[in-house]
């Protein structure tokens, strides 16, 4: 049976989408239409209900977020999370140190920086891919970069920290003498040091699942290391620890025949439940997808979509319980591989990937 982790289930609604299209991104590009925010409100709390009085599994609902991808996007941004708060007791991306913020907000609204530092963020992680040509491809719309570099900006005179992270990529891997050669000319190093941190930047391969999995022909390989530039490393092992490397396909393949006998099934997981704007509903394990979906909340009974989960009634669920690393290994790995992964579960979900893709029915 699937876990409950904690006893605790948070549900995330995908209110109004995303104003971008990242080639990274987990949990990919879903076909969207504005939700009805007092339908989603409503919604929860009647599950919440239903679950916490049934004690459904010995478990509880906890939290609500009202976004899976952008966050603040939907125009009634205060209303909508002063509402949210109020339910939850708490701002949950702030409690939790998440750092995100809408990029595309903080550009074209007066009031949002002012909005998120009273909300009590102190810091904002801000994706860079490469040079101009690059940022704005790999965000998917044009003027990406030019927002990247005024948002940091305005960050910076809010007293707020950018935290600059860089996803290596093969459009933008000759690009990242440029981009070290920006926080210079941004003055930003200096600039948080007077704000009395230090600047974190630093560089990691992209995620397996979404539209990440869709864009695998630009992971690095292993003769791009090399052009990651040493300071970018070495503030890299500052954020992740001395130990960090990036290892090749070939080299973790290796390793997990040899050593890879364990299921896929986390030990420790923030649960949260996805709901896609059609209503489907989908655990977070990886991205949303048909293999993972649990059921829809305008059809089918909660306690129903519940049991689905403990059940394991879905090819992802079932995969992830049963099946073994090392046997997605000895059919998808390749020790002659060169492509560069921050680490061994990062190729593993993406065999995983292949295998869900090639299974489902």
């Amino acid at each position: 049976m699937a876990k409950i982790y904690n006893n605790k289930i948070s549900i995330a609604f995908d209110i109004y989408g995303c104003p971008q299209r990242c080639k990274h991104c987990w949990v990919g590009h879903q076909n969207h239409s504005k939700m009805n925010i007092e339908k989603v409100i409503s919604t929860f709390l009647d599950i919440k209900k239903e679950h916490n009085k049934n004690n459904y599994y010995g478990t509880k609902v906890n939290n609500i977020r009202v976004d899976i991808r952008e966050p603040h996007y939907g125009n009634d941004y205060k209303k909508l999370y002063s509402r949210v708060d109020e339910i939850n007791g708490c701002a949950v991306e702030v409690e939790n140190n998440f750092e995100l913020i809408s990029l595309w907000r903080l550009i074209r609204d007066k009031d949002y920086v002012d909005w998120i530092k009273n909300r009590g963020i102190k810091s904002a992680q801000l994706k860079v891919f490469g040079s101009e040509k690059t940022n704005d491809y790999f965000y998917g719309r044009k003027g990406a970069h030019k927002d990247l570099i005024k948002g940091t900006d305005i960050l910076l005179k809010n007293g707020i920290i950018p935290r600059w992270q860089v996803y290596y990529n093969k459009m933008g891997i000759d690009e990242l003498e440029e981009v070290m050669d920006i926080t210079k000319e941004l003055n930003i190093w200096k600039r948080v040091r007077k704000l009395g941190e230090k600047f974190n930047i630093h560089g990691c391969t992209f995620d397996s699942d979404g539209a990440g999995f869709n864009n695998h022909k630009y992971r690095i390989e292993k003769s791009d290391k090399p052009k990651i530039p040493n300071l970018l490393w070495k503030k890299s092992k500052e954020h992740y620890g001395e130990d960090y490397s990036l290892k090749t396909e070939g080299e973790l393949t290796k390793k997990i025949l040899n050593d890879g006998e364990y299921n896929l099934l986390p030990d420790n997981h923030w649960l949260w439940f996805f709901v896609t704007s059609d209503w489907n509903i989908y655990p977070n394990f990886m991205g949303p997808a048909p293999w993972w979906k649990l059921g829809n909340l305008k059809k089918d009974k909660w306690k129903t979509i519940l049991d689905n989960y403990k059940k394991n009634n879905n090819l992802g669920l079932k995969a992830l319980t049963e099946i073994t690393a090392k046997s997605l290994a000895e059919k998808y790995g390749n020790v002659k591989g060169v492509k560069l992964y921050n680490n061994e579960s990062e190729l593993v979900e993406y065999w995983f990937g292949k295998y869900c893709r090639n299974n489902y029915n």
